[in-house]
């Protein structure tokens, strides 16, 4: 009773909001990730963007708690709610039925991924001591060295309580993101966005004006300067370091083997070697 009303309160203040600073773009923004690869720093890509507006609605496929996976149903609910010109972030796993829906609402999608190697790097030190709160937490807070961390990242959790599958099976649901070609949906490597940002702004403003997302006329140059500015990684409450390749200097040949036998070809479908 508690949590509906606590929903229908949010609901109500956000449709007040939306209406007092609707914006002019009637396209809305997801930003879609897999689990630490980047949502932050490209949420802070629209930061300054006018034609957009936050209400810090955040759709995941499994809650921080209690990790557990939502239906393709209720994913689907979560998306309805979106009004024009709103940004969202998420990590969602792709459904045809979910693209659809994103194509009948003219809603964009920006999809980051990440070398999964460097991914199960971030989690091991997120979940050991970044975020206390989380369901995973209690797995990993024991293990002191970052190599058996690294290890409970690959392998996954094998229980019906919680979601955490090893690291191919939980990445695989999000890649028809990344493979399905189509005008609204724009992937985007970690690696691109963190070292080749003026490449990394250029796409997205390409992205953005043949979705004709602008409603005012801004240069590509213009544009550069405005999401330049607001591009701070470390004001971000999940970042760490953010390095990429980072696991060429943390796996040893175990690890390497180890997580060879985890991850289901994902590595080569993502197109990392």
């Amino acid at each position: 009773m508690f949590r509906l009303l606590i929903r229908k309160i949010n609901s109500i203040v956000n449709t007040f909001f939306w209406k007092k600073f609707h914006s002019s773009s009637n396209k809305s923004i997801i930003i879609n990730s897999i689990p630490k690869s980047g949502t932050h720093l490209a949420d802070q890509f629209f930061k300054n963007i006018d034609e957009v507006k936050d209400f810090s609605f955040f759709i995941a496929q499994a809650p921080t708690r209690p990790h557990r996976l939502r239906s393709e149903k209720k994913i689907i609910e979560l998306i309805s709610r979106i009004k024009p010109g709103e940004i969202v972030r998420g990590h969602i796993h792709y459904s045809k039925k979910i693209e659809e829906l994103l194509q009948q609402k003219k809603i964009l999608m920006i999809f980051i991924y990440r070398d999964p190697r460097d991914i199960v790097i971030s989690e091991a030190n997120y979940l050991y001591d970044m975020n206390k709160f989380h369901s995973l937490h209690k797995f990993f807070k024991n293990k002191h060295k970052l190599k058996d961390r690294i290890k409970l990242a690959i392998e996954g959790i094998n229980s019906k309580k919680i979601y955490y599958e090893n690291v191919g099976k939980r990445l695989k649901p999000y890649l028809g993101w990344k493979l399905e070609k189509n005008d609204h949906i724009l992937p985007l490597r970690f690696e691109e966005m963190k070292d080749k940002q003026n490449k990394t702004i250029n796409k997205l403003y390409a992205f953005l004006r043949k979705n004709n997302f602008f409603k005012k006329n801004i240069s590509e140059l213009n544009f550069s300067k405005v999401v330049k500015a607001s591009i701070d990684p470390k004001k971000s409450h999940t970042f760490r370091k953010g390095i990429t390749q980072n696991w060429k200097g943390k796996f040893d040949s175990e690890l390497v083997e180890f997580f060879n036998e985890n991850e289901g070809g994902i590595v080569d479908l993502m197109g990392y070697k």
